[in-house]
């Protein structure tokens, strides 16, 4: 397998960990057993504990330039980068600051 589809894969499975899907889940996904499942999730420090926590899930597809520097944020905070986006993205949306960010000006609905 490649660097590049391996750091995929990682990926993958730690935005699968993080909706809070079960080891059987992830396995099917990645198309592995959960054996190997969990052999790879530890030798990549991977936790296959779910959180507990109940949220609406999305998949974005980010550029991996993009990533990397979201992943330095996110451990130099000690903080997964899904858990940086969450936090990222609900203080734009609550502070109403995508026009602002996105240097944008959209009609505002009467």
């Amino acid at each position: 397998m490649s660097h590049a589809k391996a750091q995929n894969r990682s990926r993958l499975i730690r935005v699968l960990v993080d909706e809070g899907l079960s080891a059987q889940e992830i396995a099917d996904r990645v198309g592995w057993t959960v054996g190997t499942l969990r052999v790879r999730c530890s030798q990549l420090k991977i936790s296959l504990r779910r959180s507990g926590k109940s949220k609406s899930h999305i998949c974005l597809a980010v550029p991996n330039a993009v990533f990397g520097r979201l992943q330095h944020h996110a451990t130099l905070m000690g903080i997964s980068e899904s858990e940086l986006a969450t936090d990222l993205l609900q203080t734009i949306v609550q502070d109403d600051l995508c026009d602002a960010i996105l240097d944008r000006e959209v009609a505002k609905a009467a």
